[in-house]
């Protein structure tokens, strides 16, 4: 976490599927320390079927929750509503670029476009710009492109992007007891998506 902190961004989206709960509120806390914002970034939960009270009980740990493409293609907008209407913090909305007519009128503390195709990166760009979103930028795709997004807000996924760290980290066992805070965030890191998003004032 002082690591990404050092780098200037300002939230971590935790994806903390199969993650104990202790683990949760330790990893979640420690974002919080380096005064970073932790947001629970939930995944495809058409797959285990959630419904808004589970989809809130995801953020339980968190200050904020985020609800992807997958989301927007398997629930509806009156789904979106009761969720918005339920849940007080901040709710993120990430889409993919054809999915610009899905975004809520209303409800998305902050709309982020996955630009995570080069070829297609400028319209995506261009997509973001005109729904007033951040543009999420793929490591192994479109973050080498960054310089093209001006003083545009970016997300990343995933942080970090070196093999080096990856391969230190996924030697962590899930099982193992764990009695710091650096090796439960880097067991959280190892396991899970990390994205950030660049410090500025967001909607």
């Amino acid at each position: 976490m002082a690591k990404i902190k050092k780098q200037n961004y300002k939230v971590v989206f935790l994806d903390y599927r199969n993650v104990p709960d202790d683990v949760q509120q330790k990893v979640s806390q420690a974002a919080r320390e380096n005064q970073l914002k932790p947001v629970v970034w939930i995944q495809s939960p058409q797959l285990r079927s959630l419904s808004v009270s589970q989809l809130i009980n995801e953020a339980k740990h968190t200050d904020g929750l985020q609800v992807d493409d997958h989301y927007f293609k398997h629930y509806s907008s009156q789904d979106f509503a009761e969720l918005r209407s339920a849940y007080d913090k901040p709710i993120y909305c990430s889409i993919q670029p054809f999915q610009a007519r899905q975004v809520p009128a209303q409800g998305c503390y902050q709309v982020d476009v996955q630009c995570y195709t080069p070829t297609t990166l400028r319209r995506c760009m261009g997509l973001a710009d005109r729904l007033n979103a951040v543009t999420s930028l793929a490591t192994k795709r479109t973050l080498k492109y960054r310089q093209k997004l001006g003083n545009r807000k970016f997300n990343v996924f995933l942080w970090p992007h070196t093999n080096d760290f990856f391969k230190r980290t996924s030697q962590v066992e899930a099982q193992e007891n764990i009695n710091s805070v650096l090796e439960v965030t880097s067991l959280v890191l190892s396991e899970a998506a990390i994205s950030t998003v660049m410090p500025t004032e967001l909607r």
